[in-house]
């Protein structure tokens, strides 16, 4: 069964096996007693119902705590000894905590997939489409090096390799929906902080605004110093004060940025009926928040990279890639490459410029 088999590396395979006949089989049994739904399934079925359903496992950890003496048969060790606490092995070659982490890793990269790639075969076709009108901006040739030194991942995927060595507790269940928001980026920021996320209100603060995560690794001294005035530690854009309540973002935002020489620059000579600002006024929430979210990028950053990719490839595709409908597998899959590039907030704005021209194959303005 692949409810564990894929999340244990590095030997152990009887022992997965035993942890899977074992949950399959007395632990299940036990479970359909208290949890009517179970119940009405066949074995294999509510098996793999339980690992699907966020709501039905974690309902299934509470019982498991609450009548844990229902449970006595199976938690022994290789002697037959009852095992009363989680760390000590067990018979099935496994310590209790382990095999917790091993389920909530599974429901959790369950999930992700599921969210992330959730194109039904009836919805492919149109999905395939538009991918189509845009593969050839994406056929680019090497940036450098490190660009294709990677293959690109799925989403699903490279989130669950940045969390899951931080995926160990039943207390996370509950938490993994609000988990496969996170982008990648934030998941390795914060790595073992996110331990500390235990309550989902903090947890949606922090996803919704990453900047919230720079907090969780600041020392009182440097919480009470950052109410002063003085300099960032993190640079990044504000969500909150670039994105309009409406959707789309705030041009007053950007009023500074935009006089800005360095920028002004990495753009073409444009006449006075062309202001500035007009593709800060066509882009939508999503990819804003996504540049924001994936990229750490500051705000001369964020306009450069919406600035010179609207005169590269001009209106029509800027609305498919940064607009209010834009498709948002088509903004992560460009973060990605950003990401592979070296793009990060460090970066000047001449290297922003570049990489959105050579990404899209465009030539330099001259």
């Amino acid at each position: 069964m692949p409810m564990v088999s894929g999340e244990i590396a590095g030997g152990g395979g009887n022992a997965v096996r035993q942890v899977n006949e074992a949950l399959q089989g007395s632990v299940l049994a036990v479970l359909c007693q208290f949890l009517p739904e179970l119940k009405k399934l066949p074995a294999d079925r509510a098996y793999e119902r339980t690992l699907d359903d966020i709501g039905l496992l974690d309902r299934c950890f509470q019982v498991f705590r609450a009548k844990r003496d229902k449970f006595q048969s199976i938690l022994v060790d290789a002697a037959q000894r009852p095992v009363n606490d989680d760390c000590t092995q067990l018979a099935c070659g496994r310590s209790l905590e382990q095999v917790v982490a091993m389920i909530v890793r599974t429901a959790a990269k369950r999930h992700f997939r599921r969210r992330h790639t959730p194109h039904r075969p009836q919805a492919q076709a149109a999905h395939q489409r538009l991918h189509q009108r845009l593969t050839k901006l994406f056929k680019t040739p090497p940036l450098s090096s490190s660009l294709h030194a990677t293959p690109l991942r799925g989403r699903a995927e490279e989130l669950y390799d940045a969390l899951k060595a931080h995926l160990l507790h039943e207390w996370q269940v509950p938490l993994v929906p609000t988990y496969a928001e996170m982008s990648p980026n934030l998941a390795r920021s914060l790595g073992e902080k996110l331990l500390e996320l235990k309550d989902i209100a903090q947890l949606r603060k922090v996803v919704d605004d990453p900047e919230e995560a720079a907090k969780l690794f600041e020392t009182p001294e440097q919480q009470q110093s950052a109410r002063a005035p003085g300099p960032r530690r993190d640079e990044r854009a504000r969500l909150s004060d670039i994105l309009a309540p409406g959707g789309g973002l705030k041009l007053e935002a950007f009023a500074k940025v935009l006089q800005n020489t360095d920028l002004r620059a990495q753009l073409r000579p444009r006449s006075a009926d062309q202001p500035l600002s007009a593709p800060l006024r066509e882009t939508g929430t999503m990819a804003a928040k996504l540049l924001v979210a994936e990229l750490g990028l500051r705000l001369d950053q964020v306009a450069t990279v919406l600035l010179v990719a609207h005169e590269t490839i001009g209106p029509d595709s800027f609305a498919r890639f940064f607009g209010p409908n834009a498709d948002a597998a088509i903004v992560i899959r460009l973060t990605q490459r950003a990401r592979q590039a070296g793009l990060t907030q460090a970066s000047d704005l001449n290297e922003c410029a570049s990489f959105v021209r050579q990404l899209f194959k465009r030539a330099d303005p001259t």
